[in-house]
């Protein structure tokens, strides 16, 4: 059994969602320069790198992130999809997700697309899968108990279908309450891979519609 990360260490080298603004690291103070201590600053979007969709980012009465206590972030009932990486559509429908099994009692439903595999290239910012319109009620059908989705593609829109992931987003967040984990690192998560525990830990402020995450997993 051993901890390790989903997530993507912050870093400017990370694409944002339609090659929008990446993070600014500066460093203030440098004990190499002659200062006291190092001291860093930062500047990026809430919605960058590993983060999480909350409610209140496609409904102006929806919850933010400030709603949800401590525990909510902690999950110990993880189910794992795959699609076929090579499928001709770039949304995902209820049918493309292959499971082992499905557990009706999952409360995190990772979604392994193959897309960590391209993180460092074009494709995947503006050819990335996104998820269907509908899907959402699928799920919600098949796992009652499901609080969050996670997976590896930069966004929940497809870029080249943004209409359809305005509605999927309305549909998960605000119709289903499914938080979305966006952007995760899977590239060394396999089927194989048995999550016994998962927490999502949001980076906290007033009134977010979404912020970044640090996503850690015990695993067998």
């Amino acid at each position: 059994m051993k901890w390790v990360y989903l997530s993507y260490e912050l870093s400017s080298d990370l694409s944002m969602y339609g090659n929008g603004q990446r993070i600014e690291i500066k460093q203030e103070r440098s004990i190499a320069k002659g200062d006291t201590s190092n001291n860093t600053s930062l500047s990026l979007p809430a919605h960058y790198g590993t983060h999480i969709d909350y409610p209140f980012h496609f409904g102006k009465d929806g919850t933010t992130g400030s709603e949800y206590s401590a525990d909510f972030f902690v999950f110990g009932n993880v189910q794992h999809a795959e699609i076929d990486p090579n499928k001709e559509s770039l949304l995902i429908e209820f049918s493309d997700l292959k499971f082992d099994e499905l557990n009706s009692q999952c409360d995190f439903l990772i979604v392994k697309t193959g897309m960590s595999s391209k993180r460092e290239h074009e494709d995947y910012w503006n050819r990335n899968f996104g998820f269907a319109p509908g899907i959402a009620n699928d799920l919600r059908k098949a796992m009652p108990n499901l609080r969050a989705i996670g997976f590896d593609s930069i966004s929940l829109t497809s870029y080249q279908h943004r209409e359809d992931g305005r509605v999927a987003h309305r549909e998960f967040l605000l119709d289903n309450k499914i938080l979305i984990v966006e952007d995760m690192d899977l590239l060394n998560y396999s089927a194989e891979t048995v999550v016994e525990r998962l927490i999502v830990a949001p980076l906290r402020f007033s009134q977010a519609d979404g912020s970044p995450v640090t996503v850690m997993a015990l695993v067998k």
